[in-house]
């Protein structure tokens, strides 16, 4: 499967959200819609075949405008985000059902097309993080050569996975430099939005990119989101001693020094748990 090359990008990287089950709140899908809405872009066109996804698990949309109703069905989206800096290509969309390998070895096509210097998963995970605390984000890469080079804790998970990892293994493969961005997602506060996650995804992916990227009002509304946490909290004082003792165990972790390696225990004890295989 060959695409022609994408030509006249500047310094390009990848950045690569699925929504679904490895998108707690919609953190990493949310904050790559931002991304397109924030700069000017060309669209790269779109991954749809039908075959990849399940329409009774991934429903089709019912859209409704001025000139009659039609309907959307599942895709992935490819866009390239014209940054001052660089050229960000932004892929967004659903999960697929079927078809993993077919799914990622075009996704892998696509992106070759584009030569990256970088390719940046973003995934969000339920934890037994506080609200009321920095929310952690994990970087982590299979590649030892993107490892040293951005300075990144060496994945080692096995176990079941998703679509990141199959389609982070898939770039491996191929020799196209990817990593992951997972942020920890309070579990007592799973429903979207969160912008708090979003801004913390947002930081991390700057640090990466090396660029600064537009927070718009993201920072405010992860403020307001917390307060409004804080005030539903105290309505209950089971649920308000339960965040306290995550406090307390995260302010533990940060005092004796804790490291990525709690994030990946996080990592794998929620990969398992969303797939059914608690064995370990």
């Amino acid at each position: 499967m060959d695409f022609p090359p994408v030509v006249d990008l500047r310094s390009p990287a990848a950045v690569i959200a699925f929504s679904g089950w490895n998108d707690a709140g919609n953190a990493a899908s949310d904050l790559i819609t931002h991304l397109i809405a924030a700069y000017p872009g060309t669209d790269l066109g779109r991954i749809d075949d039908e075959r990849y996804w399940d329409f009774q698990h991934t429903r089709p949309m019912l859209r409704r405008e001025a000139d009659g109703p039609w309907i959307e069905w599942p895709a992935v989206r490819l866009r390239v985000v014209h940054h001052p800096e660089r050229d960000i290509v932004a892929v967004v969309g659903p999960e697929p059902n079927m078809l993993w390998r077919s799914f990622s070895a075009e996704l892998v096509a696509r992106l070759r097309a584009v030569s990256p210097e970088l390719v940046v998963f973003l995934g969000a995970m339920l934890s037994d993080t506080p609200h009321s605390r920095p929310l952690p984000v994990g970087v982590y890469t299979t590649d030892p050569t993107v490892g040293a080079r951005y300075a990144m804790e060496p994945n080692d998970y096995t176990g079941p996975t998703g679509m990141i990892g199959v389609a982070s293994q898939q770039m491996m493969d191929e020799r196209i430099p990817a990593a992951s961005l997972w942020v920890s997602v309070p579990h007592y506060v799973s429903s979207p939005p969160n912008p708090k996650a979003q801004d913390a995804l947002l930081t991390e992916l700057e640090t990466l990119l090396r660029v600064q990227l537009d927070h718009a009002e993201i920072p405010e509304e992860a403020v307001k989101w917390s307060s409004a946490v804080d005030q539903l909290s105290r309505q209950d004082p089971d649920i308000a001693e339960y965040i306290g003792q995550l406090e307390e165990a995260r302010d533990a972790e940060q005092v004796e020094g804790a490291t990525g390696d709690t994030i990946a225990a996080e990592l794998e004890k929620f990969l398992r748990r969303q797939t059914g295989d608690d064995s370990r």
